[in-house]
């Protein structure tokens, strides 16, 4: 699937864990056994989940000059205005995509994401971004909730790391709702060219889980149980193994050792093994 898509995490953020609740009496709640209904609408949480994930990350890398943004190319869409302002020792970002702005792939968002963060790194060379979303939608379903980030950076390598924790709720018009809990860590790792000290080859692994659970009872989990690894010139994931569960149906998908290319292996939850083209 191409990087985009994933970010993460569409796939990516494509995540979670196996869902629990404690009851009154501390009993757990049953997974349900029935076929899940929202299979279309939990794909448009992944995809607003890692939408929103990395516009932030991609805003930060702009703004915050912790970083050297010779090496990836962030581009915001030309209908997405970033305003800022420092008070004291903290910037504060305002990502406002107006009344309605396609960043891409027939996403289009309204509202606003405000996100801020201390303009000095910790003596782990960390910072923390918290960020909201305000009167956001998402393909014309309401998004609320915030989420915080843990930004780590080393000067020595360039290696950057981003830990995701976040909680957003989703309503549609018909009044279905969702909670979407995820906690992703996503780090980039550099490798100078030897023959040319200015270019660099660079990787990404992803990693995490989340967990997504409808008003009707119908609940997603995925973890990625081995990091999902994205390379600087494959469209393509080329290793990592996503399981995920649609209430208690289980399916892992394996996307292979590392060669560049859209095969991966599904295994279905009677073990049955597919090669599919992604």
């Amino acid at each position: 699937m191409k990087k985009h898509l994933i970010s993460i995490l569409t796939l990516l953020f494509i995540s979670a864990t196996i869902f629990t609740s404690c009851q009154d009496d501390d009993n757990e709640t049953p997974i349900p056994t029935s076929q899940v209904t929202t299979a279309k609408q939990y794909k448009d949480i992944e995809g607003a989940n890692s939408r929103i994930q990395n516009m932030v990350q991609d805003v930060f890398n702009i703004e915050s000059g912790f970083i050297n943004n010779r090496v990836l190319n962030n581009k915001l869409a030309d209908c997405v205005t970033t305003t800022s302002e420092v008070t004291e020792n903290t910037r504060t970002i305002t990502i406002d995509f107006g009344d309605g702005c396609d960043v891409g792939d027939g996403e289009v968002i309204t509202g606003v994401i405000r996100l801020s963060f201390n303009l000095e790194l910790d003596t782990e060379n960390k910072v923390t971004i918290t960020y909201s979303v305000e009167n956001f939608t998402y393909k014309d379903i309401s998004v609320n909730g915030n989420a915080t980030t843990v930004f780590s950076f080393n000067a020595e390598t360039r290696n950057r790391k981003f830990i995701t924790t976040s909680n957003f709720t989703f309503t549609w018009g018909d009044g279905l709702s969702a909670i979407s809990e995820t906690s992703f860590e996503n780090e980039t790792f550099f490798e100078a060219n030897p023959d040319s000290p200015t270019d660099f080859e660079y990787y990404t692994l992803t990693s995490g889980t989340s967990t997504t659970t409808f008003g009707n009872g119908d609940i997603y989990s995925v973890e990625i149980t081995t990091p999902l690894r994205n390379e600087k010139d494959c469209n393509y994931i080329v290793s990592g193994v996503i399981v995920t569960s649609e209430n208690s149906d289980t399916s892992t998908l394996d996307y292979g050792n590392g060669e560049c290319d859209n095969i991966a292996t599904l295994t279905d939850k009677d073990g049955n093994e597919t090669t599919i083209e992604l």
